[in-house]
């Protein structure tokens, strides 16, 4: 049975359309709005809180790079001033972006939790989701 948008809760993995998430406990992800390549979610935890906005199709972010992308982490773009907030974006090296939107100046603990955060893009199957959204035509 599918869950809904206020049970995604840790501790699970998440897999979002972009971003994958090992939740730890008192984290949880509400979805917000999806489309064909990609979906948004609020992300909430101990850190605080974002507005995750994930791509499976996508190009590079824009902005400086902090680091660049391996085979097993994303690359993390630095810190920028955008209308709702302030972002930071990632980078899987191919198609796979997410951008995190956080209301004021992002944290070391913002960031650590960032730096946890995993890409997929589209016609890849993550392994040992939980927790998921998906796209479904209606």
């Amino acid at each position: 049975m599918p869950a809904l948008a206020t049970e995604l809760e840790g501790p699970a993995r998440f897999c979002g359309y972009a971003p994958i998430i090992d939740l730890l406990p008192g984290e949880k992800v509400t979805t917000l709005e999806g489309g064909i390549h990609s979906g948004s979610f609020r992300w909430e935890g101990p850190f605080g809180s974002f507005e995750v906005q994930g791509i499976g199709w996508a190009s590079p972010a824009k902005g400086r790079m902090l680091t660049p992308p391996t085979a097993d982490k994303p690359a993390i773009f630095a810190q920028q001033r955008v209308k709702n907030g302030y972002e930071v974006a990632i980078w899987n090296g191919a198609h796979a972006t997410a951008y995190f939107v956080s209301q004021s100046r992002m944290r070391a603990s913002q960031m650590a939790a960032i730096k946890r955060v995993r890409l997929f893009e589209e016609g890849q199957e993550p392994s040992a989701c939980k927790l998921r959204t998906i796209f479904v035509w209606e």
